[in-house]
């Protein structure tokens, strides 16, 4: 099994509890809301746990994680993520769909047209 540090997700050995890459304390996070470890794992390597992350957030309509998801989406190139984002996104927010736009550009990916039709 692969361990992963819950800060910059640089793989580290099970028993470690400061990571040697970003000093982390690993069990200092322990004590973050779900919605915090949630945000954290929009940065996960690992392609399907972004996409669950941002699926989980958008159905708990977490508008905490507004920035960070709007930050993801600037930069993200994954269709699956860029799509789990914005409908979790619209889930939050609809008002950001004129936004979301604008950080696209004009040429929105097919994968996520149907969520931005007016």
């Amino acid at each position: 099994m692969t361990f992963y540090c819950t800060n910059c997700w640089n793989e580290i050995d099970a028993q470690t509890e400061i990571c040697p890459y970003c000093g982390t304390d690993q069990n200092e996070l322990d004590n973050e809301s779900y919605v915090e470890k949630l945000i954290r794992s929009l940065n996960h390597p690992e392609a399907s746990t972004p996409v669950r992350a941002a699926n989980i957030l958008g159905n708990l309509k977490a508008k905490e994680a507004e920035a960070a998801l709007l930050a993801k989406l600037k930069f993200e190139s994954d269709p699956f993520t860029t799509e789990a984002v914005v409908d979790a996104l619209l889930k939050i927010n609809p008002a950001l769909k004129e936004t979301i736009k604008k950080l696209i550009g004009t040429e929105i990916p097919i994968t996520i047209k149907h969520l931005l039709e007016d």
